[in-house]
């Protein structure tokens, strides 16, 4: 069987099940609830095996839209979703994970498999899913300090959240951490948590840095040019960026 196809780039757009059926097609023994990260390092490492110790799993050697008639028809029926150019709706993973766009915002991306989403609508009390933004007051903190709500549709992937304006104290660290929760009624239930990442702060010696304030700098910020930069941000700017 020809395994000049697998590539991480490519394996990394199928969804768990397609992974799972790959895998059968291959001889791979997978069991039940393995990580799909496992499933493609699994498929990764026999077609290094297959191809030959030079051979680099991880560049496509043949792009799947340059292949033949004939050689198309001879790949797998899961391989075949792959001359689709268009990416899986979803990976069928129950999952949670953001990214800070700036101090501000953070875009929110998620899953929920095919099982949870039946299991929730079976229960009548079920309400949806809310975005859950937490804040820690450190990364191992369990209770956080204070949060808000998102409400999403089932429909949706990704959102764009605006962060709240609470900001620490000086060396004050926040941390913030977003859950996936089903609503039922009153009560409420996390299905996916993100990790807990720090937020992005600025500096409160800086942000109070005005002309005729004699502020206290360490030498490499001297050296850096910092007091000339708050000069001209104050002069060009005044307030609008604080």
């Amino acid at each position: 069987m020809d395994t000049k196809i697998l590539s991480r780039s490519y394996l990394e757009t199928l969804s768990s099940s397609d992974l799972i059926a790959l895998a059968d097609d291959y001889g791979i023994d997978i069991p039940d609830n393995l990580s799909r990260r496992f499933i493609i390092g699994e498929l990764l490492e026999l077609s290094e095996e297959l191809n030959g110790e030079n051979a680099n799993p991880d560049s496509a050697i043949s792009e799947l839209s340059d292949l033949s008639d004939e050689e198309a028809s001879a790949l797998p029926e899961s391989l075949k979703s792959g001359l689709n150019e268009n990416l899986p709706e979803t990976f069928n993973e129950t999952e949670i994970d953001f990214v800070f766009r700036n101090p501000v915002w953070a875009y929110v991306f998620w899953d929920i498999k095919a099982a949870d989403l039946k299991k929730m609508k079976a229960d009548e009390d079920f309400d949806g899913v809310v975005l859950r933004v937490s804040y820690f007051n450190s990364k191992e903190a369990t209770a956080p300090v204070y949060g808000f709500d998102v409400n999403v549709s089932l429909e949706e992937h990704g959102r764009f959240v605006m962060l709240a304006v609470n900001k620490p104290t000086e060396h004050e660290s926040r941390y913030l951490r977003i859950d996936l929760v089903a609503v039922y009624g009153e009560k409420s239930e996390s299905i996916a948590l993100s990790r807990k990442e720090i937020l992005p702060v600025g500096s409160c010696l800086l942000g109070n840095a005005k002309p005729g304030r004699d502020i206290e700098l360490s030498p490499v910020a001297e050296l850096s040019g910092m007091r000339a930069a708050l000069r001209r941000h104050y002069e060009f700017h005044r307030e609008s960026f604080v």
